[in-house]
Formats: C-alpha cells, structure tokens, sequence
C-alpha cells in the first residue's frame, strides 16, 4: 500500500504540472499561484483537520519551519511557472527533481555527514541535470535556469518541513496556509481573474496538488519512509514520461540521457535517505 500511495502521489504531482503548465498561458503568473494555493488548501486543510485533527504544537518556535516552508514552496512554485511558460516539462522536471540532491547538499552545510555513496550519487546527479539543461546548438535549454531556482528552493522547503514538528498532514495545512498568505497580496496587486477557460485547468492543479499531498501523507504513515519519498519522488519520470509521450515533446540524444541518469540518481538518493 505504501507503493500505491506513493505512485499515486507522483503521478498527481505529475499531472497537475501538466494542468498548470496549460492553465498559465497568457495568464498573470501571480493569478495562476493564487489559484492554484487557494484550491490546494481548502481541501488540504479540512483534510488535515479530519485526520490529524489540526494536533500541534503551535507556538512560535515549533511553527517557525513550517511557516517558512511555505515562503520557500511559494518561491519555488513562481520559478516553476517561469520554467513551464519558456521550457517544456520534460526537460523542467528531472531538473527540478534534483531538489533532492540541493536538500542533501544543504544538510551537509547544517552538519550532516552522509556516506561517500551518497555524495557520488550527488555528483551524477548534478550530471544528469547539466546534460538535460544543455542542449545542443545552445548554450543551455530554455527554462533550465528557471527550474534550477525552483529546485533550490524547493529543497529549502524540504529542509524545513523536515524540522516540524507538527503531524504530516497538519505541516503541509499550514505551509500551505503560509504560501497562500503571501499569494493573496500578489493576487491583489494582479487585480485579474484568469479567463474561464484557464480557470479547469488551475483548479484542476490544485486539487491534483492537494491528491498528491494526501497521498504521499498517506504513504508515509503506512512507511516505511524511504519506500514512500522514493515512490512519491517518480514524478518527475512521470512527468517526462507525459512531457515527451502525450505531449510529443522531442527532445536531443543526451538530454534523454540526462534524464536516465538524473532518475538513477534521485531514486539511489531516495533510498539512502
């Protein structure tokens, strides 16, 4: 069951960035995040409230990571959206699954010592995303740059939640709860509504984001752990998978390439975390 969960996690995560993807064209970038985070919560939230019953702690010091979890989830969602609107999803996301790798390498810089196997697969991780953000011809593939920043500050989140304190279900209510915080005065300022016919598709994201949450909650209550964020972590296969499949993206020789060696290496990561 934790497998299932897990995959099923993945490929939420998957599809909703293909939705997102669809959604934003021509629109606000900051109506798309608004959307988005607002459909996300109000499902998460209840959720959160009917199985977890919002337990704490909440005092300033236990909530401090998860709040800043949200500020770092909202900062990586606006540079996904930037890689999505200039590059294609299956060259944004192995890229961005190297949060993985960024979220290691910063608990190196906080005191971890992981094995030397790990720090190899760090390498080809690193690899793995140069040959996918490289594309020949060019000097890098467009929206490479943009997923990178995504992915380093989507590993800061990563960092953070792992330092709540607070149930699973409930840490994510409250990043949550955090990113659309700072989502409301960017919608504010955008004074838009996205035009109905991106509205499906947003909403259709958030609620694939709220799933994804949930499940991988789900999976990592069953455990054990590695087995759920391995499994959960396959999104990014699925995501290229549809990127180059469904969507007939073509992509150069060692980009696909890069993407094998990227999914190794995050699943190796995966399953010595």
């Amino acid at each position: 069951m934790t497998v299932l969960f897990g995959l099923m996690a993945a490929f939420s995560w998957a599809f909703s960035n293909v939705l997102v993807q669809r959604g934003s064209r021509g629109v606000d970038s900051r109506t798309v995040i608004f959307w988005v985070l607002l459909t996300s919560t109000v499902l998460i939230v209840p959720t959160a409230l009917l199985v977890e019953g919002l337990a704490g702690p909440f005092d300033l010091r236990s909530l401090l990571p998860a709040v800043l979890a949200g500020v770092f989830t909202i900062t990586g969602f606006s540079f996904l959206l930037r890689a999505l609107r200039t590059g294609s999803l299956s060259v944004v996301s192995p890229i961005i699954a190297t949060e993985g790798g960024f979220a290691a390498a910063m608990a190196i810089g906080l005191g971890e010592r992981p094995g030397l196997l790990a720090i190899a697969l760090l390498g080809v991780a690193i690899i793995g995303a140069v040959l996918v953000a490289i594309e020949p011809g060019r000097r890098t593939a467009a929206g490479a740059g943009w997923a990178v920043l995504a992915a380093i500050f989507y590993a800061a989140g990563l960092i953070a939640i792992g330092l709540t304190e607070q149930g699973p279900l409930t840490a994510v209510a409250v990043t949550r709860l955090t990113s659309l915080l700072c989502a409301v005065p960017l919608f504010v300022l955008a004074a838009r509504f996205p035009p109905k016919a991106a509205i499906p598709s947003l909403l259709g994201s958030g609620v694939l984001d709220a799933v994804g949450f949930t499940c991988f909650a789900i999976a990592a209550s069953i455990g054990p752990l590695t087995v759920a964020s391995v499994t959960a972590s396959q999104w990014a296969i699925a995501s290229a998978a549809i990127g180059i499949v469904l969507l007939r993206e073509r992509l150069h020789l060692s980009q696909y390439v890069g993407i094998a060696i990227t999914v190794v290496a995050v699943t190796g990561l995966g399953l010595l975390i």
